[in-house]
């Protein structure tokens, strides 16, 4: 090989490199024309801000409840209203049925008055029920181990009657209690401290046990939901003492104990007996009435209920953090940061390589954004996922238990190594670029999320925890860390 070839085939290489550092196409010498295709890469810069969110569409699994102040957000507190579910079909009291085991969560054991006097055989059933009498009432709480804050503070808890009934399922974290409740039939209050076995029980006056017991007994003419809630419409569950703490509640609802007198046929040394209840002794002659049982009337997500959130007045704080390199999520119900993608800019740049936009195709635009450290509190912690939406599209979507479409809805979730969040706006884009319209007509902000997976089936809810995230603004001094769009495209000649 002749050193004039071998110095050819060193510069080809070369000549390639260049080309594609200069996001010049390639390829263009070796096709017919009419197939050619030119790839270019470019980024564009994309302004933000922080902004106030709207009410958060109050639609969750769990109740959380507290009061915590921040040094930059201020003090958050959350509370709860909720209807009982009544479970008017199939329930009865007393309840007379006699069970074979502990596990059974309803009924009396059959080997009860066995455990009271040996003599005894088992409980064959339990006839002609009568004077029940409320021993307890009680508001059961059990939370999850997602206790923020200072768990060795002293806490208090007030639970009210509402006063209006809950009418409809649709209710958001800015709904007024005033509207249900006028705090003036108190039903029970608790001092507390958080413990390892998670459960509190904030002790009610038994009239409201009776009150429910009633709906249950012989002659009673409440036969469904709607007719419970008028007799008991429901409480509100308020946070009365102390700041710092908050609670995620996983069940929560009304517990009633109660006992009553009936006949018990049973065997006593073998031989059959029928005994009133209210007649049992124990061995050593002691009076004992075995007939005690409860019902538990939960709050669960088949009622009206919804979390109420209550923050300082952020207003004033916003207006001094888009003076800042910085903007923010901070949740509940507190701060979005707003996306203003630039379409025209985009297109501008893109017009430089192929001023023919309809020979256009975007392989690739991606929203980059890069997380700062919290620096003033190490405890709140960044959203593991992130949504992009109209800010007006936000209320429909999550009640309509909607998933992101990457047209007018986007997800990223949290790149822990890189510290960014990634969405991928490329289909959005080319639909704004052939006319069929887009996101980019409406305010986007950014939605702290979580994933839930149920059934096989994910999808989002809106973060209603203690958490925020901070991005490194349009503002930020290292253009490296500011958020933009990474574009890759194609021009067809």
């Amino acid at each position: 090989m002749s050193r004039i070839f071998r110095l050819l085939w060193m510069v080809i290489p070369l000549t390639a490199l260049l080309s594609c550092e200069d996001d010049e196409g390639v390829g263009s010498s070796i096709q017919p024309s009419e197939d050619v295709l030119s790839t270019y890469s470019n980024k564009v810069d994309v302004v933000t801000s922080s902004v106030l969110t709207d009410s958060v569409l109050s639609r969750y699994d769990y109740f959380i409840l507290g009061r915590y102040r921040d040094a930059k957000f201020g003090e958050v507190a959350a509370e709860f209203m909720t209807q009982l579910d009544g479970r008017v079909d199939g329930l009865f009291v007393p309840d007379t049925n006699v069970v074979a085991s502990s596990s059974v969560t309803s009924g009396i054991l059959k080997t009860l008055l066995n455990d009271i006097d040996s003599s005894y055989g088992v409980i064959k059933s339990i006839t002609s029920p009568s004077n029940v009498v409320v021993d307890s009432t009680h508001f059961y709480i059990q939370y999850s181990d997602l206790v923020y804050g200072d768990t060795t503070a002293m806490q208090a808890i007030s639970v009210y009657e509402l006063s209006a009934p809950m009418e409809t399922k649709k209710y958001y974290t800015s709904t007024s209690v005033s509207d249900f409740c006028d705090k003036k039939k108190l039903l029970g209050r608790k001092n507390y401290q958080f413990q390892n076995k998670r459960i509190l029980r904030i002790p009610l006056e038994n009239e409201v046990g009776e009150r429910i017991l009633s709906a249950y007994q012989k002659g009673s003419t409440i036969t469904t939901q709607e007719q419970f809630n008028k007799l008991f419409p429901g409480v509100y569950v308020s946070h009365t003492f102390n700041q710092g703490t908050f609670m995620q509640i996983l069940v929560s609802g009304i517990q009633i104990f109660y006992h009553y007198d009936a006949d018990i046929t049973t065997t006593y040394n073998g031989k059959e007996v029928v005994v009133k209840a209210s007649e049992v002794k124990t061995k050593d002659g002691k009076l004992i009435n075995p007939l005690v049982s409860s019902i538990f009337l939960s709050a669960n997500k088949t009622v009206n209920r919804v979390n109420v959130v209550q923050r300082d007045d952020l207003s004033d704080l916003v207006e001094s953090l888009n003076g800042e390199q910085y903007t923010y999520t901070f949740s509940p119900s507190g701060l979005y940061t707003a996306i203003d993608l630039p379409f025209n800019t985009l297109m501008d740049s893109v017009k430089k390589k192929a001023p023919d936009t309809t020979k256009v195709m975007f392989n690739m635009v991606k929203l980059i954004l890069h997380r700062h450290e919290l620096n003033w509190n190490t405890k709140l912690k960044a959203s593991s996922y992130l949504l992009l939406m109209p800010k007006s599209k936000v209320a429909d979507f999550f009640y309509r238990n909607e998933l992101p479409d990457g047209l007018t809805s986007f997800v990223a979730a949290a790149d822990t190594a890189k510290n960014t969040y990634s969405f991928y706006l490329t289909s959005s884009v080319q639909n704004k670029l052939s006319g069929k319209g887009s996101c980019y007509d409406d305010d986007l902000v950014l939605i702290p999320a979580v994933r839930v997976v149920e059934n096989g089936v994910a999808y989002y809810r809106q973060q209603l925890w203690l958490s925020s995230t901070m991005f490194y603004g349009s503002s930020c001094e290292t253009d490296s860390l500011k958020p933009r769009l990474d574009v890759v495209y194609t021009r067809r000649e």
